[in-house]
């Protein structure tokens, strides 16, 4: 780090280096999301990329991130239109490190058939995005119509002098995304775990959808907290089935040494299976279900799983009308 002699020493003409760590995939949807937005140089290039160097697409008119429906999510979308009003979408996955999903690939086919089906477009192409380490040598589109690399995208900014030193912050966020890709930790994916999960969290969307489940990535071997943060739910509480141990926590941030106060706020509105106990350093009010099994199937279990998921809407609907008072004291706590 410079001292203060050597800032005050820094010429006009010097640039200051850029260092970002803790580079997610979001800083790399935002900052693709950008230059969709922002530079045609950057449209036209990615596209001959990404779908040969003989294809035009027209003029970019949307693009979004983090786009939802019932098939799942896009990281990033693109909208183009091109003559005779031939509108082409660009479905994009971008992954910094994390494992595909199970028919992540299949469900973005999935998606983009909809958008065709409805008008929403007249054709589409699904591109995964990701550090070169990422991909193997046979089958590298991973079940994407194609893909492109960081590094070919650090290449393009390399170049872009016309992006002044805009240019520098993107270069340097793109080289921590890839060290983060090549050497950061990545969790090895458990295929019965994660298919636990994505059944777990279809089964949540159909029976219980106020709690909000986000869709799960791939989980590694002993995945077993599943938390639900709907938007109904005031920051710092959180609702957790903690499937392997056996029971469903509503959580309460940072009350671990606030126990008494817990009780004297909610014990007289405790149902009978309600306890409020210890759970790290937060507080919760746990009620006690059956046991889960990872890597056994849903529907070995569906009764039980069931249970969890009916449980963890209890205890939402059983908050709900409590939560002015926790506000209230929260406010008056705030450091408690």
């Amino acid at each position: 780090m410079r001292s203060v002699e050597q800032i005050e020493a820094v010429s006009d003409t010097e640039s200051a280096p850029t260092s970002i760590a803790g580079v997610a995939e979001r800083d790399v949807d935002l900052l693709l999301l950008e230059e969709f937005q922002s530079t045609p140089a950057f449209q036209d290039w990615f596209v001959a990329q990404t779908l040969g160097p003989n294809c035009r697409l027209g003029k970019c008119i949307a693009a979004a991130r983090s786009v939802t429906n019932f098939t799942g999510e896009s990281d990033i979308e693109v909208v183009f239109l091109g003559r005779g009003k031939v509108r082409t979408v660009l479905m994009i996955e971008n992954k910094v490190g994390a494992g595909l999903q199970p028919l992540q690939a299949q469900r973005y086919i999935e998606r983009g058939q909809g958008y065709v089906a409805s008008g929403k477009c007249s054709a589409f192409h699904t591109i995964l995005v990701a550090p070169d380490g990422y991909f193997g040598k046979s089958d590298a589109n991973k079940g994407f119509g194609s893909h492109i690399t960081y590094e070919q995208i650090l290449g393009w900014f390399d170049k872009a002098t016309e992006l002044g030193d805009r240019r520098k912050y993107k270069v340097a966020l793109l080289k921590s995304a890839i060290e983060k890709g090549t050497l950061g930790y990545q969790p090895v994916e458990d295929a019965p775990t994660t298919d636990f999960w994505r059944s777990y969290w279809s089964l949540t969307l159909r029976i219980a959808p106020e709690l909000e489940m986000t869709e799960p990535t791939s989980k590694p071997s002993g995945s077993g907290f599943i938390n639900f943060r709907p938007p109904s739910l005031p920051k710092g509480v959180s609702i957790v089935h903690k499937f392997n141990h056996g029971f469903v926590d509503l959580q309460l941030s940072g009350m671990g040494k606030h126990l008494s106060k817990v009780r004297s706020i909610f014990g007289q509105y405790l149902d009978g299976d309600m306890k409020v106990v210890l759970a790290a350093k937060s507080a919760a009010i746990r009620i006690l279900v059956p046991k889960l099994n990872a890597t056994k199937s849903i529907t070995e279990q569906e009764f039980s799983v069931r249970v969890g998921i009916d449980t963890a809407m209890r205890l939402l609907t059983w908050f709900l009308p409590h939560k002015e008072e926790w506000l209230t004291y929260n406010a008056k706590n705030p450091k408690a």
